[in-house]
């Protein structure tokens, strides 16, 4: 007497994964899953689209500075200033905030200008005293100019702009995200609950 042999087991076809569609094939879905798919897709494509968008800003923020740079360079120039007083280690508050780093002295002075004499609190590299005549920038009117930033200033600045810009704009999107799959998954949890409590009436 033969023995008979087992029947095959039959083997599930590989899953290809550029074949699978979970919001078109997969029938369980409703039509607000597949809108919340199709959403997140869209916030995932928009945060990736931001990214050019602020270099390019943060491009052209590192040319206007540049440009602004350059604006100052051109119009101020140098004068001679003479002390009225001592100097004196300069004070961290907002009237000395241009200081250039390494400057902490400071005392009035007076410089003449096209419109007649000037007088205000000037910076000093070292200290001096009274009499002592010192080099000061100044605009093209005569008034004191503070510090002309570097092109490394304006890069930094102009990389934490690009940076900021898509940083806000990323979060705002990520943000009504956030309140999209709040709505959604309230509507589904109601829904559930809906079928449940249809599910646990008995049959008549």
């Amino acid at each position: 007497m033969r023995r008979e042999e087992p029947a095959p087991v039959p083997v599930a076809a590989p899953i290809r994964w550029w074949r699978l569609r979970p919001w078109s094939r997969n029938h369980l879905m409703r039509p607000s899953d597949r809108y919340e798919a199709t959403l997140i897709l869209l916030i995932a494509a928009v945060v990736l689209l931001l990214i050019p968008v602020a270099a390019a800003f943060g491009t052209a923020t590192h040319t206007r500075l540049e440009h602004q740079t350059h604006t100052l360079r051109a119009g101020g120039h140098h004068v001679p200033a003479v002390l009225l007083e001592d100097t004196y280690p300069a004070p961290d508050i907002p009237d000395y905030a241009l200081r250039p780093a390494g400057t902490q002295n400071t005392a009035r002075a007076r410089w003449s200008t096209p419109h007649g004499e000037r007088t205000g609190a000037v910076l000093t590299d070292a200290p001096a005293k009274a009499g002592q005549t010192v080099t000061i920038s100044v605009d093209a009117d005569g008034n004191l100019a503070g510090p002309i930033p570097d092109s490394r200033e304006n890069i930094v600045l102009a990389v934490t702009a690009a940076c900021g810009v898509w940083a806000l704009t990323a979060g705002a999107v990520l943000l009504a995200a956030a309140l999209a799959h709040t709505l959604f998954h309230r509507n589904r949890l109601r829904r559930w609950a809906q079928e449940w409590k249809q599910f646990d009436i008995p049959p008549r």
